[in-house]
C-alpha cells in the first residue's frame, strides 16, 4: 500500500508543471522535492546525490542516511540531524555548522574550508582534497581521520581519533603528544 502510494505521488509530482519550480518558492514541502530529485525511502534515507538543488530545509532530521554527493548544495541547515552517515563528496559545500551525525561524513572533494569547534563525529571523517587548512579545537572522530591533499600544517593539541589517522599529503611535521590516537598514525 505505501509502496503504491508513493509511486501515485511521484507520478503526480512528475506531471505537475509548477513542481520542477517549486522548490525556490515559500511554503513548498521538501519531500515534493526530493521525489524530483532523489528519494526518501521507508527506512528514511535521503539521496539527492547530483541534484541541481542549492539548499536543503532547516530545519533538518534525517533518519537514515543523508547523501548529497555531487550536488549544488552549498550549506547544511543549522538545525541537522543525521541518525546514519552523511555523505557530501564532491558537493558545493562550502560550510559545516555543529550537526549531529551518527555515522561517518564524508566531505572529500568539497569546498568546505573550516569546522566547527566541537564537532563530534561518531564514524570516520573524509577531508580529503579540501582546501581546509586547520582542523577546530576540540574535534573528535571516532573513526578514521583521513587528511590527504589538505592545506593542514599542523594538528591541534585537544585532537582526538579513536581509529587512524591518515597524514599522507599534508605538511604535517608532527603530532602533539596531547594528541590521542586510537590506532596507527600513516604518514
Amino acid at each position: 500500500m505505501k509502496l503504491a502510494i508513493n509511486v501515485f505521488l511521484t507520478i503526480l509530482i512528475m506531471l505537475s508543471p509548477s513542481t520542477a519550480l517549486a522548490f525556490n518558492k515559500k511554503g513548498t514541502q521538501f519531500v515534493d522535492t526530493i521525489k524530483l530529485h532523489g528519494y526518501i525511502d521507508g527506512y528514511g534515507n535521503v539521496r539527492v546525490k547530483n541534484a541541481k538543488i542549492t539548499e536543503l530545509p532547516d530545519p533538518l532530521d534525517v533518519k537514515g542516511f543523508l547523501d548529497i554527493q555531487g550536488s549544488d548544495i552549498t550549506r547544511l541547515p543549522k538545525e541537522l540531524k543525521v541518525a546514519g552517515y552523511l555523505n557530501a563528496s564532491h558537493s558545493k559545500l562550502t560550510r559545516v555548522p555543529k550537526v549531529d551525525v551518527g555515522g561517518y561524513m564524508n566531505l572529500t572533494g568539497t569546498k568546505v574550508t573550516s569546522l566547527p569547534r566541537g564537532l563530534n563525529v561518531k564514524g570516520d571523517l573524509s577531508l580529503v582534497d579540501t582546501p581546509i587548512k586547520a582542523l577546530p579545537r576540540k574535534l573528535n572522530v571516532e573513526g578514521n581521520l583521513y587528511l590527504a591533499n589538505t592545506g593542514i600544517t599542523a594538528l591541534p593539541p585537544d585532537l582526538r581519533v579513536g581509529g587512524n589517522l591518515y597524514l599522507r599529503g599534508t605538511k604535517i611535521k608532527t603530532v602533539p603528544e596531547t594528541v590521542r590516537v586510537g590506532g596507527k598514525v600513516y604518514r
